[in-house]
């Protein structure tokens, strides 16, 4: 799990908690009130675990990263979930909606990207830094081009760091660290997503899809940590963090 760049020590367990925020109004004419849900306050995570052996030097640098400065949470989930949204542009204009099928591993396989004018649209409620592909057709195309969401229809170079597709030739898996101005947006008519595309030079063999799942991460402060104040064992120290998100920071 790392806040970050900071990985946090033998982490034991997360508790991911939604709260809620409501509306109540008294009624003259009942009992009760009226009371209404009008929306989340983004999610929190509190995970718990052990600084192992006890380490001052540790546990200030827990407490350093409390400073009301938001950092990407990855809770490094080996669970990947699925795309929210998945499209393919072609020249057209045409928007065909891949979604199901990328959704599920027994769906018809689809096209990624059929010509060098095509993008492949990612697009999820939450931050991602991973992207699996698993591909019934293996792909040849020439040198890929990613890019993120900036907000307003403007886009940023994405860097890769890890393409484990060697560019849709094979399974694998797409990494890279999130932007810091990666801001949700509408791409056909489908609003409030973080999204990526992607697009090739030229292709030879188109790449068709199986399943495509990725990995969530969140912009997040870190609340004050709380370590135990009775160290009844000298090689181990439990600890407890809280975060809050703040994905719209940018």
């Amino acid at each position: 799990m790392k806040f970050g760049t900071f990985s946090l020590p033998h982490v034991l367990n997360v508790l991911h908690d939604q709260p809620r925020i409501q509306f109540e109004l008294p009624l003259s004419s009942a009992s009760f009130s009226y009371r209404e849900d009008v929306g989340g306050r983004g999610a929190r995570f509190t995970a718990r675990g052990e600084i192992r052996p006890t380490s001052q030097a540790t546990r200030d640098q827990i407490s350093a990263l409390a400073d009301g400065t938001a950092r990407v949470l990855d809770l490094e989930e080996t669970t990947l979930t699925v795309l929210e949204k998945c499209l393919r542009f072609q020249t057209g204009p045409t928007w065909t909606d891949n979604t199901a099928e990328s959704q599920s591993a027994g769906g018809t396989p689809f096209t990624l990207l059929g010509a060098s004018s095509d993008y492949a649209y990612f697009g999820h409620r939450e931050k991602f830094n991973k992207t699996q592909f698993d591909l019934e057709t293996l792909g040849n195309y020439g040198a890929r081009t990613w890019e993120y969401s900036k907000g307003d229809g403007t886009w940023g170079t994405l860097t890769i760091d890890i393409d484990g597709t060697s560019g849709f030739s094979q399974d694998g898996t797409v990494l890279f660290t999130p932007p810091s101005d990666w801001k949700r947006d509408t791409v056909n008519s489908i609003s409030n997503k973080f999204w990526v595309r992607v697009k090739v030079a030229s292709v030879t063999t188109p790449a068709t899809v199986n399943q495509i799942q990725i990995n969530t991460v969140y912009a997040c402060i870190m609340l004050d940590p709380h370590f135990e104040q009775a160290v009844e064992r000298y090689n181990r120290q439990s600890y407890a963090v809280t975060f809050a998100q703040k994905e719209d920071i940018a």
